[in-house]
């Protein structure tokens, strides 16, 4: 394998397992915003349990809105994604001894050369369809994460401005 071919390898090897940790961070940070919008729904439901004005309520009822699209958000990006994983270790070795096997029998003039340039050329697409494939999951979870955010920050202003009312003018 050339230096050309390496560092190509190298790079694709490491987006490849960037890629498929970045699905974990999410969820990580996806169960923490459900940790935060369970509080936030406990609030609400005590906040309408109290006596607001009509005004104050319809205030609630929004919050409780963004409160269940966040949720329904979160729970939407925690679903279990078929991400593309390398060959099994077993598998793996199994596929270069059929390869380097075929180079053999075929007469190849260097069959260990040519196993492991046809090993890299694999590889290569491997980590190209593996990329593709997993960065769209993460894009898809990535955007849900996004617009859950989104919403539960509105519950958030809605709550803090709740309140605050009630603290203030109480």
């Amino acid at each position: 394998m050339n230096v050309y071919e390496q560092i190509i390898s190298e790079h694709l090897k490491e987006q490849d397992e960037r890629e498929f940790a970045l699905g974990d961070t999410l969820d990580i940070k996806t169960s923490i915003a459900l940790v935060i919008i369970t509080f936030l729904a406990t609030q609400s439901a005590e906040f309408l349990k109290g006596p607001l004005s009509p005004s104050w309520h319809t205030i609630q009822r929004f919050s409780v809105a963004c409160i269940v699209i966040a949720g329904v958000l979160a729970l939407l990006e925690l679903i279990p994604r078929g991400y593309m994983l390398r060959m099994a270790p077993d598998k793996f070795l199994e596929w270069v001894n059929e390869t380097r096997d075929f180079y053999r029998s075929n007469s190849a003039t260097d069959p260990d050369s040519s196993t492991a340039e046809r090993i890299n050329a694999v590889e290569i697409e491997k980590f190209k369809d593996r990329f593709k494939v997993n960065s769209a999951i993460n894009q898809t979870k990535t955007s849900l994460m996004a617009w859950s955010f989104y919403f539960t920050m509105a519950a958030v202003g809605l709550n803090l401005a709740t309140l605050l009312r009630l603290t203030l003018w109480s």
